[in-house]
């Protein structure tokens, strides 16, 4: 729906029935993604703030996060017709500023868990070779840093090939700075005094963001926009119909993936950060067990003993069976894994889908920089915002990833 090309494809499959005819900007373009994506991020804040506060399933809400799926199905599909009859004013605001903020949050959230995944898989290499003293954990983390930095070379050397001549400053920018932070922060992984407050930081970890940030680099400078021929020259690969089409494949293929490992592993993520305290032991959880167990039995033996002194009649038992069956976890549901805590955070789940629908539409509209009659696919990425996206994106990471070095040198009591 972002081009005339999507909308007579869509009037085409329906034979003729969805026919948009309207003012400009109301029915495609940047005001109907902002409308699609707006209708999920409110179907997601709507079902975050229904389910706040779940801590297990015997709470009765939790059906709506884990029932009802013709309900909610019938619910977002609602959403989505009501949005198209919200005047264009919201969206402008909407597009402009929430759905903007919302994109800088998810951004924010990836760029974590991309310093978290880098850390959890260079500590991983470094305990399985202590612990089983196999060389293929050494060779698989020397031979990958050293293949990670290789390329970072030889990707850096190209760009300021194709990139990087002498009339284009702002790429030479780019690029230089971009090998400026990288070498700061392989630089502060090995410095002795971070190493002292983290023993297993290295280059692994430097490595890997890196060559994320040169990549985010890389993709900006290919998706520049070229207007005129001395853009050309900053952007020689613009006119190249195999970039092109390699440019709409990965990043069609690299977003999705970004969305879903971001949405499942945040999600995942905030459950067990949230419920640490009640599974860091399983001692804990067996004596709790157990405790509920004992519990159950002597509350039943005291009534049973009130009922034979006719204090209670005989149908407390019954009342009081029931309740206690519902109670206990073993003879429950052997499905229900989350009768006594959830798994994750039900609510924090439903923020990350809606600010990575937020994200989503700015992504589509290449930061509201789409053109509505261009007849033609949209790629995403090509404009100057999302130029400027991707590369202050590739700043944040370094400096992310050096703050998770320096940090506990600075404030060893707070890590």
């Amino acid at each position: 729906m972002t081009t005339n090309w999507g909308i007579e494809k869509l009037k085409g499959i329906t034979f003729g029935l969805i026919d948009f005819k309207c003012a400009e900007d109301v029915c495609y373009g940047i005001m109907a993604v902002h409308r699609v994506c707006f209708s999920q991020s409110l179907f997601h804040a709507i079902l975050g703030a229904c389910v706040y506060g779940i801590n297990d399933t015997r709470d009765k809400r939790s059906k709506i996060q884990n029932e009802y799926w013709g309900t909610k199905l019938f619910l977002s599909f609602l959403l989505l017709i009501m949005s198209f009859f919200i005047p264009n004013g919201f969206f402008k605001v909407y597009g402009d500023y929430i759905s903007t903020f919302g994109a800088a949050i998810f951004i924010f959230i990836q760029l974590v868990l991309l310093i978290d995944f880098t850390h959890n898989i260079a500590e991983y290499c470094i305990e399985s070779y202590e612990d089983t003293l196999n060389d293929n954990w050494k060779y698989l983390l020397v031979g990958g840093t050293s293949i990670a930095f290789l390329a970072f070379f030889v990707i850096t050397t190209l760009q300021y090939v194709f990139f990087g001549k002498r009339e284009c400053g702002l790429n030479q920018f780019f690029i230089t700075f971009n090998v400026f932070l990288c070498i700061i922060a392989s630089f502060l992984a090995i410095h002795p005094r971070v190493q002292e407050a983290n023993s297993k930081s290295g280059l692994a970890q430097a490595a890997m963001v890196t060559i994320y940030s040169t990549y985010l680099v890389s993709s900006a400078l290919i998706g520049e926009p070229v207007n005129n021929s001395s853009d050309k020259t900053c952007n020689p690969l613009n006119d190249s119909a195999g970039t092109r089409t390699t440019l709409v494949v990965l990043g069609a293929i690299f977003t999705v993936s970004a969305i879903c490992y971001s949405t499942s592993t945040a999600a995942t993520k905030s459950g067990s950060i949230i419920n640490s305290k009640d599974h860091d032991s399983p001692n804990l959880g067996a004596l709790k067990l157990s405790d509920t167990s004992l519990n159950n039995n002597l509350r039943t033996q005291a009534i049973k003993d009130a009922v034979a002194a006719g204090s209670l009649p005989e149908s407390a038992l019954i009342n009081v069976n029931d309740n206690f069956e519902d109670d206990d976890p073993s003879t429950s549901s052997c499905e229900d894994d989350e009768r006594h805590g959830v798994q994750y955070s039900y609510s924090f789940f439903h923020f990350i889908f809606c600010v990575a629908a937020m994200y989503m539409s700015m992504l589509l509209t290449n930061w509201n920089s789409i053109d509505a009659n261009s007849g033609n696919f949209i790629i995403i990425g090509r404009s100057m915002s999302a130029v400027w996206a991707k590369v202050i994106s590739s700043w944040l990471c370094i400096i992310m990833y050096s703050w998770t070095l320096v940090g506990p040198v600075v404030y060893p009591d707070r890590y």
